[in-house]
């Protein structure tokens, strides 16, 4: 596990710098659609749209504007929680009174699914995939 948990904060801190070269102000981080262009707060252009209008356009920008700094920066900081509480409960440094069984869920369950959406890094191994359940309740 500590393989994976090493292979998570790589991927974490490759996307936090990421985020904040997108935007390098707070002001810059939340970014809206326009007519024609994504803009940060600030009122920069991010990314020019076709111009267009048609559906896909709009869905385009608002694909863009749900993964911007602020967003990324706050779904990291809850994968990096998650971990932490990984980590806490590995060391024994947490007392929970199924300790054993939710550290066993964050290994076979909880940490392959937060490294599902880097399964094409170089880096990622095939042992790290979740599982299919065999049945689902």
């Amino acid at each position: 596990m500590d393989a994976l948990v090493s292979f998570l904060r790589a991927r974490m801190d490759e996307h936090w710098r990421g985020a904040l070269a997108a935007g390098a102000s707070s002001a810059a981080r939340t970014w809206s659609a326009r007519s024609g262009r994504v803009e940060s707060a600030d009122g920069e252009t991010v990314a020019p749209t076709s111009g267009e209008g048609g559906p896909g356009e709009r869905a385009r920008s608002e694909h863009i504007v749900r993964n911007d700094p602020a967003h990324a920066l706050r779904r990291l900081e809850s994968t990096r929680r998650l971990i932490e509480r990984y980590e806490l409960l590995h060391a024994d440094l947490v007392e929970h009174p199924e300790g054993e069984a939710l550290l066993r869920e964050y290994e076979e369950v909880v940490l392959p699914l937060l490294a599902l959406p880097f399964s094409d890094h170089p880096d990622h191994r095939p042992q790290w995939s979740p599982r299919e359940e065999s049945s689902r309740r």
